[in-house]
Order: C-alpha cells, then sequence, then structure tokens
C-alpha cells in the first residue's frame, strides 16, 4: 500500500513539471538495451536557458598573464600578430656582469678622478711640462742627439715637425731615418746598436745612449726599428750590447739602460769571451770618478741609483757591491745638498764646489742634471722635503720664465725629465693615465726616408774596432787597468749576499 502511494505521487509531480515547461533535472533512468554495468546522463535542460549562477576563476589582466611557450616562426602569423606578441611579452633583462656588446670601446680613456690640485707646486711643474712641449724641433734640421733627448724627457708625447706637419718622434725614428747620408742605427754581427759618434752632437756621444733614452721612455723589448736593411727590435740592441760591453769604454749608460729592461741578477759573456754580469757592470761604474765624468758624473751616478732600485725590488737587504752603490749614491745626494744655492738651484759646478751660475742655460742645464738624478736616487718619503721642493720649483720657474727664450737642448731635456720623474713619483696615478692618452693619441704617420742599404757592412769595413774613441766618453778609473787590490776586495765581499 505504502510502496503504490509513493509510485502515484511521483507521477503526479511529473505531470505537473511538465505542464509548466519546467522539466528539471530528469532521474537516472536505465538503458534496457545496453549491458547492465553502464548508466548514462541524460541533460535535458534547452540551450537558450540561463545557466545557473557559479563562482567564476577571474581572468588574469595583460601584465599578469604569462607568456605563452609557443615558436614565434610560425609562417601563417601575421606582423600584426608578432608586434602585439612582442610588446605585451617584456624583454629578459641582461644577466648582471656580462656586456651586451663584445667590441671593444673606440673611447678615449676617460681621466681618473683627480681631485683639485691643492700643491700650488703641481700645477706649476705641468705648466713647466706643457710648455716645453711647444718647443718643437725638426726632422730636416735637428740632429738624432737632439732629438733623442726630446724622446728621453717626454716620452711618449714628444712631437717633431715633417713637412710642417706633428707627427710622433718615436713613430719617426721607427721608420728608419738618416742624417747627413748616415741612418740612425746600423746592424751588426750580434744585432743593431745606434749609429756610433762620429761629430760632436751628431749621433750617439755614449755607448748604448739612445738605449737607455728608450728604456726611460718606457719602450719595450719588441718595438721594432728599421735600419734599412732589415727590421731590428730593442731586444736586438740589448744582445748587441751585452757582446760589446769592455772595460775600455764608458759602461754607464750600458748600466742605465740594463737596469731598466734586465733583472739585477742577469749574466753573460761578451764577444772577447769576458764574463759579465750587472754586477759587475756596477762595480766598473764605482771606479769611476763623478767630478772627471761627462756631466759633473750624475749620469753614473743616476745609473748607480737605477741599479740599486732595480736590486732593491727583488732584494730586501743591501749587500757587497750593491750596499757600496747605495752608499755612493747617498753620499753625493747629500753632497748636492750642501752646495745648493739659497733659490733652490744646485752649484753650477756639480759636486766640484758651490758656484752660482747667472746665465739661464747653465743653471737649467746643472741643476737639471742634478735634479735628474736625485729624484732617481732619494726614498719616496723624502721627496717633499723643502730643498727638493725648492729645486723643482727653480727648475719648473726657468723653463715658464725663458719659454720664449733659445736654452741648449741636452741640458734642458734632462732639466724636463727631472720634473716628469717627480710627477711619476708623486702622483703615479695620473702619471699613468697622460702615458696611456699620449699611447692611444693619433699623429700623422711620418713619410720614411729612402734606405741606406749596405751601409752598416761598409762602416764594419772602415772601422773595424771603431766604437766611441772620443777621450772624454772613455771610462775614467782612478786605478790602473788590471783591477786594484781594493776592487778584488770589492769583488770578493760581494760574493757573499
Amino acid at each position: 500500500m505504502k510502496c503504490s502511494t509513493l509510485i502515484v505521487f511521483a507521477t503526479v509531480f511529473q505531470l505537473t513539471c511538465n505542464l509548466w515547461g519546467d522539466s528539471g533535472p530528469q532521474l537516472l533512468v536505465p538503458d534496457l538495451e545496453q549491458d547492465q554495468g553502464e548508466i548514462r546522463q541524460v541533460n535535458t535542460t534547452d540551450a537558450g536557458n540561463e545557466e545557473p549562477l557559479v563562482a567564476q576563476k577571474p581572468e588574469f589582466s595583460i601584465e599578469a598573464r604569462k607568456p605563452e611557450l609557443i615558436a614565434d616562426d610560425a609562417t601563417d602569423k601575421s606582423e600584426a600578430d608578432k608586434k602585439t606578441k612582442k610588446a605585451s611579452v617584456p624583454e629578459p633583462k641582461p644577466f648582471p656582469g656580462i656586456a651586451q656588446d663584445s667590441k671593444p670601446s673606440m673611447k678615449k680613456p676617460e681621466p681618473p678622478p683627480i681631485p683639485e690640485i691643492v700643491d700650488p707646486l703641481d700645477k706649476l711643474v705641468d705648466e713647466a711640462i706643457e710648455v716645453s712641449h711647444r718647443r718643437m724641433l725638426s726632422t730636416e734640421v735637428h740632429t738624432p742627439w737632439q732629438i733623442a733627448h726630446g724622446i728621453l724627457a717626454l716620452r711618449w708625447e714628444y712631437t717633431l715637425y715633417q713637412n710642417n706637419e706633428k707627427v710622433r718622434a718615436l713613430d719617426w725614428v721607427a721608420t728608419g731615418p738618416s742624417f747627413r747620408g748616415r741612418p740612425w742605427f746600423i746592424t751588426t754581427e750580434n744585432g743593431a746598436k745606434g749609429h756610433p759618434f762620429t761629430e760632436p752632437y751628431a749621433f750617439e756621444g755614449h755607448p748604448n745612449q739612445f738605449l737607455a733614452f728608450y728604456g726611460m721612455a718606457g719602450v719595450p723589448l719588441d718595438h721594432k726599428f728599421n735600419t734599412g736593411e732589415k727590421i731590428v727590435t730593442i731586444e736586438d740592441m740589448i744582445r748587441n750590447a751585452k757582446a760589446e760591453v769592455n772595460t775600455d769604454e764608458e759602461i754607464t749608460w750600458t748600466l742605465w739602460a740594463f737596469s731598466r729592461y734586465l733583472p739585477w741578477d742577469t749574466e753573460w759573456v761578451s764577444e772577447r769571451n769576458e764574463e759579465w754580469s750587472m754586477e759587475k757592470l756596477v762595480r766598473v761604474q764605482m771606479q769611476s770618478e763623478p767630478t772627471r765624468s761627462a756631466c759633473g758624473g750624475t749620469h753614473g751616478l743616476f745609473a748607480l741609483a737605477s741599479a740599486v732600485n732595480c736590486y732593491s725590488r727583488d732584494q730586501k737587504h743591501l749587500r757587497g757591491t750593491w750596499l757600496e752603490a747605495s752608499m755612493r749614491v747617498r753620499q753625493y745626494v747629500e753632497y748636492a745638498r750642501s752646495m745648493q744655492n739659497r733659490d733652490g738651484s744646485f752649484s753650477s759646478k756639480y759636486f766640484e764646489g758651490p758656484e752660482y751660475a747667472s746665465d739661464v742655460n747653465k743653471r737649467v742645464s746643472t741643476t737639471g742634471h742634478t735634479l735628474e738624478f736625485i729624484m732617481e736616487a732619494l726614498p719616496q718619503n723624502r721627496l717633499n722635503e723643502p730643498w727638493v721642493r725648492s729645486a723643482v720649483y727653480r727648475i719648473a720657474t726657468d723653463l715658464i720664465e725663458y719659454k720664449k727664450q733659445p736654452l741648449e737642448p741636452g741640458g734642458m731635456y734632462h732639466a724636463i725629465d727631472s720634473l716628469v720623474i717627480y710627477r711619476e713619483r708623486t702622483r703615479p696615478e695620473y702619471a699613468q693615465y697622460l702615458e696611456e692618452l699620449a699611447k692611444s693619441k693619433e699623429f700623422k704617420e711620418p713619410v720614411a726616408a729612402d734606405p741606406i742599404v749596405g751601409y752598416s757592412e761598409r762602416f764594419r769595413q772602415q772601422n773595424p774596432a771603431q766604437h766611441h774613441q772620443q777621450p772624454q766618453y772613455q771610462q775614467n778609473n782612478n786605478q790602473s787597468r788590471d783591477y786594484s787590490s781594493q776592487a778584488r776586495r770589492r769583488g770578493l765581499f760581494s760574493r757573499f749576499r
């Protein structure tokens, strides 16, 4: 009875829903034609009726939408679609530390942040060096000896006039120029060298003088020079200097050059089968009396100071010959200081006694040579002593005040070199920047001279034993040619280092 009543009630309810048009969800009716295990759901909801309101997931904005991982090279996409896609997807940022462009920048290096010059002496030094740049020499007029002195002082910044055009001096020298029918360089059986002495102030006045100048300018070992017969390098000149060194000639500039290019413990055998070393060069130079040498002995003292500095950079303690050389250098520094004039200039007699030179040429030359030696000899903590600053002020002031007066090139360029060394030691970062800027500066390409083919061979045949035979440039030894007992003791003492 109860089941029959329930069936009748369900049937009446279904008919009522059909009459009103809203069938509602129907019951799950089994399909007798299918297998017993399958059940099919029938949805009778009309397509036109609205779907029930349910909670929907909100759409992402354009900014928050993830980029689609789809290839961009589809051929059926239009250019507009590609631009829209690129605009919607931001470009990834480059990884920090990786340059976007691997090509080196061609811009000139920016100057380092230099504080305002507080010390007026630094400003005066810069002005003096800048004024000296305006003293231009000409390749058609001036001698190799004069031009090489300019390279010593102004290094890579030094320029010359060639056919009324400015050229870099080192670039022009590398082309193989000649002077009065003689080349700057000649080839030898051991390498190459600067043309030996022919007349005063023409070519090298001392053996290996030009090589020492290139060492001061920082010319690298592989720098090439044209001799008219073949290309040679600084390394070829050093090899020849090792072979030709002897005690009959001045070794000052050989020691000067080697202290710039070679380690302090270098040893070799000359073409005379003599054993040589840097230490032996120092011992031979120690036998030279400064007051009897060229330019008051300042070049020999400079070479000793440079060699001691070369040794000190590698060894903590000075011993033997090196200690004696250091004591000699300090002794003559104090000699120069004791004879300094009130205006800051040094004695015009060098180390022979006090004297003041009213002639600007003589004052610039003597004070410049002495200050150049002192700049190489003094330790860093003594560069600001009042007597040193007074000498720097004197040289800088003379170069500025007499900028329109002709000055003798040799003494003037040694004076400029003293200021350049002072700037390199007191402001090393700024000096390094100026050197790099000078190397990167572009100049007009120098015109190469016609090569003099076969000159070196003819020179060797005509001068088989000639080197530098001027009496004033021979080695001045206080003792006899065979080593004295003092020299032998010095050699024995130096072995225990």
